[in-house]
């Protein structure tokens, strides 16, 4: 009776790395992106190692084949799916004025803006402190269109 039984596990455990290969497949979707894709491929894995050991019923095989394409798949494939599934930052026209250094050409008062030329252009902008025509200024911020700037170290005064 016992005979039976292992012969019966060793013909169908195949069958169920292939399911719980799809049930991760399936959890991937659920979840969405969030694991990076990483329940899809280990649930491949899982699927690949049950598909590829079916015909020889052993599931030590099915076990040892599963593992070797997880582990392949850890150390060299993860590095290159993420990198691909990353979303990549790109700054917009206005977001890469911030850090930029300009010149104050009209003065800036507290509460009252003031203009101020950062690489070419001239910008609305406001600071903490008063700052005078000259002074050198490095953009913190943007609010819309003004900028909000902070007298540069090292600069003019």
């Amino acid at each position: 009776m016992l005979e039976n039984t292992a012969i019966f596990s060793d013909q169908w455990v195949w069958l169920i790395f292939v399911g719980a290969g799809l049930l991760m497949v399936l959890m991937e979707l659920v979840v969405g992106i969030a694991t990076g894709f990483d329940l899809v491929f280990i649930g491949s894995a899982f699927i690949l190692g049950g598909l590829v050991t079916w015909p020889f019923h052993s599931w030590v095989l099915t076990l040892v084949v599963t593992c070797v394409i997880c582990i392949a798949y850890m150390f060299i494939g993860r590095r290159y799916v993420h990198r691909w599934t990353t979303i990549k930052k790109y700054q917009t026209n206005v977001d890469a004025i911030i850090g930029k250094t300009g010149v104050i050409v009209k003065a800036i008062e507290k509460n009252v803006d003031g203009i101020v030329k950062v690489a070419n252009e001239e910008w609305k902008a406001r600071a903490a402190d008063s700052l005078s025509p000259g002074d050198e200024v490095v953009v913190k911020e943007i609010h819309g269109v003004t900028l909000v700037v902070e007298k540069a170290k090292g600069g003019n005064g």
